[in-house]
């Protein structure tokens, strides 16, 4: 009991900490702006499937509530980190902003949006940590409670010529309070509530601050298991956050921005420890609802995503691996209307000359623009590996995972986007029985 207490005690102490040092930091995620399970210390080698059978306690905290039960001893914690690198490319010839472009002879310079460009983005590099304790209460009863990185976008554009000083600096870290609770040998249920820690800077044609807010969401989420196969299914709710006076929509004229994590559908089927001891297969497959998130819909449609991890152990080593597939996700441009959330107008850069109006509308060209350069995302393939190790004599085990999420090239009106991005991830796992 005496050891059970110190691991939650030193986790959730590690979890203040981590949180002080990286709440400002943003990613670009993997699925759309959301990690899903691909940063975690085991899952993150296996293409972020858990829904079913997680390999990790950050897996079972924050994919399906109900896998908690399946704790093995009394108390597990997982402290780790994992780094990100995207690579986006963008380009485009000089376009107004009603779609007029000099290749087709219908370029208006007084409402040019973009010269001649060709650039990559300059933000290349964040870290998301992960810090979480599960603590069995009875025999049946499971909580858990732990923060990790659940969504960030990351490009930046200030520097480059001919381009709008764009940037988005998203970064959402979720804090998750679990219980998970069985209710017969094969069926279990679980709940979780989720505190959203949030900072935003979304910059528009040099009219965008960084805002720090908080909002909540949660999700239920049940397991049956059939014998040779466990399933999983997870549902989470939006989690919506307005970030007050986000977005310079005028000189001096702060205009609030609201951005909502979309609802989720999220099924899993794995082989289940009496079908191998040693070998776990598990396919997942996610629906995210873009369309409906306020803030995204604006430039995203909805999400499909299915994800195949495995996992063997031989003697003290796990060796690990996966494949994803993404739907596309960028809205095509019959869908695009005339507003970025709710923000239809913003700050012109050039007002300080008199002939230039105080304000530019929000087009479907500006939007894909925004598409190409500050909502990147465009990746439909993912590969992982990953591989574990049990201390010897103990009930430690370190986990290293890497993947590279590619096919992420895209045309979009009159702009081209080519991205890829790369991640490195550790964790240290104890199982106090």
């Amino acid at each position: 009991m005496k050891k059970a207490l110190l691991g939650s005690t030193l986790t959730i102490t590690l979890l203040v900490l981590l949180l002080s040092l990286f709440s400002g930091l943003a990613q670009a995620g993997p699925h759309g702006s959301e990690f899903d399970l691909t940063l975690t210390p085991a899952a993150g080698g296996m293409e972020g499937v858990g829904i079913a059978r997680p390999q990790d306690p950050v897996a079972m905290l924050f994919a399906n509530p109900a896998t908690l039960t399946q704790l093995e001893g009394s108390t597990t914690f997982t402290i780790g980190a994992t780094y990100a690198s995207p690579d986006l490319d963008a380009s485009g010839g000089p376009t107004d902003l009603f779609g007029g472009t000099a290749a087709a002879g219908t370029f208006n310079p007084q409402a040019a949006l973009t010269g001649p460009f060709n650039d990559d983005s300059s933000f290349t590099t964040a870290v998301a940590p992960h810090a979480v304790v599960i603590q069995r209460l009875s025999e049946k009863l499971v909580a858990g409670f732990g923060l990790t990185g659940v969504s960030g976008l990351g490009s930046e554009w200030r520097n480059t010529e001919n381009l709008p000083n764009l940037i988005a600096d998203l970064g959402l870290f979720g804090t998750n309070m679990s219980v998970g609770y069985q209710v017969s040998d094969q069926l279990s249920i679980g709940g979780t509530f989720t505190l959203g820690i949030a900072s935003l800077q979304v910059g528009l044609t040099e009219s965008g601050s960084t805002v720090h807010e908080l909002g909540v969401g949660g999700s239920l989420g049940m397991t049956y298991d059939a014998g040779a196969v466990i399933i999983g299914a997870t549902y989470k709710s939006p989690l919506s956050i307005t970030y007050s006076g986000a977005i310079e929509t005028a000189p001096d004229v702060f205009s609030d921005f609201k951005l909502e994590q979309p609802q989720e559908i999220q099924l899993g089927i794995a082989t289940s420890s009496a079908f191998s001891a040693d070998t776990l297969i598990e396919f997942d497959f996610r629906y995210k609802n873009w369309d409906s998130a306020a803030g995204y819909s604006s430039f995203w449609k909805d999400q499909y995503i299915y994800s195949l991890g495995a996992q063997h152990k031989m003697g003290s080593l796990y060796l690990r691996g996966g494949y994803s597939f993404n739907s596309k996700i960028a809205k095509n441009a019959a869908d695009l209307g005339n507003s970025f959330g709710d923000i239809t107008f913003v700050k012109n850069p050039g007002f300080a000359d008199p002939a230039q109006p105080p304000s530019l509308p929000v087009t479907p060209t500006f939007l894909q623009l925004a598409q190409a350069t500050i909502a990147d995302g465009h990746w439909q393939q993912s590969i992982s590996l990953g591989l574990g190790y049990e201390l010897p004599g103990t009930n430690i085990r370190l986990d290293l995972n890497t993947s590279f999420a590619f096919d992420g090239e895209a045309q979009l009106g009159p702009f081209h986007a080519e991205g890829s991005l790369f991640t490195a991830g550790m964790g240290l796992t104890w199982l106090i029985k």
